[in-house]
C-alpha cells in the first residue's frame, strides 16, 4: 500500500499482541507505534492496567486489551475491548468499526490470482483481484450476471487450491464482486489463513 497510513499509539507490549499483527496491520493501512512515538494518533490501543496514561488525553478512540473478564469501563472513548494476546481479526474489526466511515468485517488482500467458476453448464476463467474470507473481486473476458451462483476455485501461489460456492453480487468498475454464501466453516477457516499468509506476501 502506498498511501498514507493511520497512526495509532500502542499502550501495549508486544506480547500483548498476537504475532505478525503488527506488520500485517501496517500491510492493510495501520501503523500500529508505541504510544511514545505517536505525535497524533487517530486510535489508542491501551492495556487496561495502563489506562492511567491516557486519563487527560483527547476523545480519541480507545481500544482497551484485558487478561480476562474485567469491570465495564464507563469511559465514552472505548470503542470496545479484546482479550490479550489481541488477534488481527479482531482487532481489524474494532479498528475498523472505530476509524472508518463504511467498516470492513474482515481484511482484504489484493491479488493477481487465477480463478474459475462453474456450473453444470457454464465456465468462466477470472483474475481475483482482492480476496477476503466472505468475497472477492474477479475480472475476466467473460463474466457471469450478477445474481448468478456458482462454484469457484481459486489457485494460491503456493499450490493450494481454494473452493467455495460463490454468488456473483455487485459490480465495482471492471470487476465483480463475488460473496461466498454457503461456505462451510472449514472452507472459512482455510481462507482467512490463506488471507493472512497472502498479506504476509506484501
Amino acid at each position: 500500500m502506498t498511501e498514507a497510513r493511520l497512526c495509532i499509539a500502542s499502550h501495549a507490549a508486544d506480547s500483548d499482541y498476537a504475532p505478525t499483527s503488527r506488520v500485517l496491520l501496517w500491510k492493510l493501512g495501520y501503523a500500529l507505534v508505541p504510544a511514545a512515538e505517536a505525535s497524533d494518533p487517530s486510535l489508542r490501543v491501551v492495556r487496561d492496567d495502563r489506562l492511567g496514561e491516557v486519563e487527560a488525553a483527547p476523545g480519541v478512540p480507545i481500544i482497551v486489551l484485558t487478561r480476562g473478564r474485567s469491570p465495564r469501563i464507563r469511559d465514552p472513548r472505548v470503542a470496545g475491548t479484546l482479550r490479550r494476546p489481541a488477534r488481527l481479526h479482531e482487532l481489524y474489526r474494532l479498528i475498523q468499526a472505530a476509524l472508518e466511515e463504511h467498516p470492513r468485517s474482515v481484511p482484504r488482500v489484493p491479488t493477481s490470482l487465477r480463478g474459475k467458476g462453474e456450473t453444470e453448464d457454464q465456465h468462466w476463467d477470472f483474475e481475483v483481484r482482492s480476496l477476503s474470507e466472505n468475497g472477492c473481486l474477479v475480472t475476466g473476458a467473460k463474466l457471469p450476471r450478477q445474481g448468478a451462483s456458482f462454484e469457484l476455485e481459486i489457485e494460491l501461489p503456493w499450490g493450494q487450491r481454494l473452493a467455495t460456492p460463490a454468488v456473483a453480487a455487485y459490480e465495482q468498475g471492471e470487476c465483480l464482486g463475488l460473496v461466498f454464501h454457503g461456505i462451510t466453516l472449514g472452507a472459512r477457516k482455510k481462507i482467512a489463513k490463506a488471507v493472512l499468509e497472502l498479506l504476509s506476501r506484501l
